[in-house]
């Protein structure tokens, strides 16, 4: 598909933005991710996860802006046939997986301890067997935000690096 190249980098100039808007929103819950190593007050862990909940939609939106506007530049680009391409794709399907067991199930079970939604889900958590302070603070003491900021940071890097210099 050829298109225009002011168009094409248009495209480019949206894309971008997309990551933008994702990393913004996303560094919400990273942000909240560090604080909470900190934190014991049932409270305060309440509200933290409460305020990084409030960055999904954004974060979800800036996601899919990427996907879309990716896609797009891969027809536009004739990108498909690259293995580079394919390369970023396996690597956002492994982020995503990683992230799950990283930060996603950790903050929920926090999150149903202090009584509170997931974030994006009409259902409520499963009542975890006692919610008590002690119950807290041990699943909170259990959660690093190390690893998951590590593995977003690397995965971040390996992305620019393919998106840029197009190695293979």
């Amino acid at each position: 598909m050829a298109l225009d190249l002011v168009v094409y980098d248009w495209i480019v100039f949206v894309h971008i933005f997309g990551v933008f808007v994702f990393l913004i929103a996303h560094g919400v819950s990273s942000g909240v991710g560090f604080r909470l190593a900190k934190e014991r007050n049932r409270e305060r862990v309440a509200a933290l996860l409460e305020f990084s909940g409030s960055s999904y939609r954004v974060m979800f939106l800036g996601f899919w802006w990427i996907l879309i506007t990716g896609f797009v530049l891969g027809y536009a680009g004739d990108w498909w046939t690259m293995r580079w391409f394919w390369a970023a794709i396996v690597t956002l399907i492994v982020l995503a997986g990683l992230m799950t067991p990283l930060a996603a199930k950790p903050y929920n079970r926090v999150r149903a301890i202090v009584g509170l939604r997931a974030p994006l889900r009409r259902k409520p958590l499963p009542t975890p067997p006692s919610t008590s302070d002690a119950d807290l603070t041990a699943a909170l003491d259990r959660i690093s935000p190390i690893p998951a900021a590590a593995v977003g940071m690397i995965g971040i890097a390996f992305l620019l690096w393919l998106m840029m210099f197009k190695p293979f």
